[in-house]
């Protein structure tokens, strides 16, 4: 899983150095995957084999000509760039990628539990303090606690199956 936020830099060619605690999520495999996120952040994504095996089974469950599908399925499976991590543990970012994620000098990846962010600093600073604003609604807080509630629920309700088995 892909969690914190780290620092980075962009050269005059598009590499990037993926901050090693990503490289040790994505298993050690040499192969990322990165695409605009479809969000609209203005943030590329990325992530590995099992996060893009995972996304083509969640596709797979809708219908053919299902627009969310298509949409999708254009975003992320056919949208992405599949590259490899050289010995440094850098990648190259495909230079429109750059262009539409306003990328150049400083970076910062940010962790996305399945998935990480690349970020030009000022755009995440403005994402971040509007997600702020959101984490601290009520209703935010309710929906938040009641999906806790569901984990931990769960999560009891498992070690009280495994201590009677």
């Amino acid at each position: 899983m892909f969690f914190s936020t780290y620092e980075g830099a962009i050269d005059a060619k598009g590499r990037v150095s993926i901050p090693a605690p990503y490289r040790a999520a994505l298993g050690g495999n040499s192969r990322v995957f990165i695409w605009i996120a479809p969000d609209g952040s203005g943030a590329l994504e990325g992530g590995g084999e099992a996060l893009m095996e995972l996304y083509a089974e969640t596709l797979a469950e809708l219908p053919l000509q299902s627009p969310v599908r298509e949409a999708f399925v254009t975003a992320v499976i056919a949208g992405s760039a599949d590259l490899k991590i050289d010995d440094t543990g850098r990648i190259k970012l495909p230079d429109d990628f750059c262009a539409a994620a306003g990328l150049a000098g400083r970076i910062r990846f940010t962790g996305a539990i399945e998935s990480f962010k690349i970020w030009d600093p000022a755009r995440f600073e403005a994402h971040r303090q509007k997600q702020s604003g959101i984490a601290q609604r009520p209703d935010t807080l309710d929906a938040f606690h009641a999906a806790y509630r569901e984990v931990r629920q769960r999560r009891a309700a498992g070690s009280r199956a495994g201590e009677a088995g």
